[in-house]
């Protein structure tokens, strides 16, 4: 296999530097490079791909580059995915946190008459909000 790769290299003719400077409109009208490999071979590079796509990793591993970080993806299905960004609609609709909110604030400020525990029992129940918000986005994949 490491022969395949000093092969290509000598018969691409062209520098590392040439091949990562792209100036095309798209990725897909850059140059492209088509290599055959056994089945054996490409097992193996399956294996030290790990994941990765074997272009990416082959591109990586050629021009002596860093791999990209792999993004990761959410394991739900679609219906679920779906589902789930549903409810985060929902809970930006509800206004629910919005209205817990104000109540914490007016409580903070003296304008709302509410001993400790009313106050305590709100900033949980704000709390609880925060924390489903945060849980639904991070189930779709999302940053908070």
């Amino acid at each position: 296999m490491s022969m395949a790769l000093t092969d290509f290299q000598i018969a691409s003719g062209s520098k590392p530097a040439a091949l990562s400077s792209c100036k095309y409109k798209t990725p897909r009208d850059c140059p492209r490079v088509t290599i055959r490999l056994s089945i054996e071979d490409h097992e193996k590079l399956k294996a030290q791909a790990d994941g990765t796509a074997l272009s990416v990793y082959l591109r990586a591993l050629i021009l002596k580059q860093q791999l990209p970080k792999r993004k990761l993806r959410s394991t739900a299905s679609v219906e679920d995915r779906q589902a789930i960004a549903q409810l985060l609609a929902l809970l930006g609709d509800s206004r629910i946190a919005n209205n817990l909110n104000q109540l914490a604030y007016h409580a903070n400020i003296g304008s709302l008459p509410i001993d400790d525990e009313t106050k305590g029992q709100i900033n949980e129940a704000y709390d609880h909000v925060l924390f489903i918000r945060n849980t639904l986005i991070s189930a779709l994949g999302m940053k908070p």
